[in-house]
């Protein structure tokens, strides 16, 4: 709003659509050619700052829904961006169904926590969780090295029994 007095939003879209609609009235002329009226759409475009595909979107608009088309749509509130309270117990059930199943992506796991009545649907966003999961160390590429590492070691441990046994070592425990 460029003036100094504050608009409800039904003013502050009643002045919009009438804004739009002195930009497009010289244009619903009956009278001109499509020449004369690409040219002065051109010259409106440059003189308000608008592209020529604004100014046909408003002239549709005026077209189908008159000066009703005009007003701007409403637009619906954003949500809160903080995180629900629980968060932290969220975070910790979605790192516990990770480890028990280190392929499992972060979309199934808000499903599984939104089907066990944990969260509400459409809460947890994937891109926060997964950032979340990532810092704390299971993420998909960390849990992959876990794995890894953890089947090289099963190997090298598979390897130097089979050594010991064929060189006659017997290991004894404590």
């Amino acid at each position: 709003m460029n003036t100094s007095t504050t608009f409800t939003k039904q003013q502050w879209q009643d002045q919009e659509a009438l804004r739009r609609f002195q930009l497009i009235s010289p244009l619903l002329q009956a009278g001109l050619d499509d020449a004369k009226r690409l040219q002065l759409r051109r010259t409106i475009a440059d003189q308000n700052n608008v592209s020529v595909r604004t100014l046909y979107r408003y002239e549709k608009a005026f077209s189908e829904k008159q000066f009703a088309g005009l007003k701007p749509a409403d637009r619906e509130k954003r949500r809160s961006q903080a995180p629900p309270e629980n968060f932290d117990f969220l975070l910790e059930q979605a790192i516990q169904l990770r480890k028990e199943v280190p392929e499992r992506s972060v979309s199934k796991i808000i499903y599984i926590l939104e089907a066990e009545g944990l969260v509400a649907p459409g809460v947890l966003k994937r891109s926060t969780l997964e950032r979340h999961i990532y810092r704390a160390g299971y993420g998909q590429k960390q849990m992959q090295m876990y794995k890894e590492a953890r089947n090289s070691l099963y190997l090298f441990l598979l390897v130097k029994a089979a050594v010991d046994k064929h060189l006659g070592v017997r290991v004894t425990t404590i």
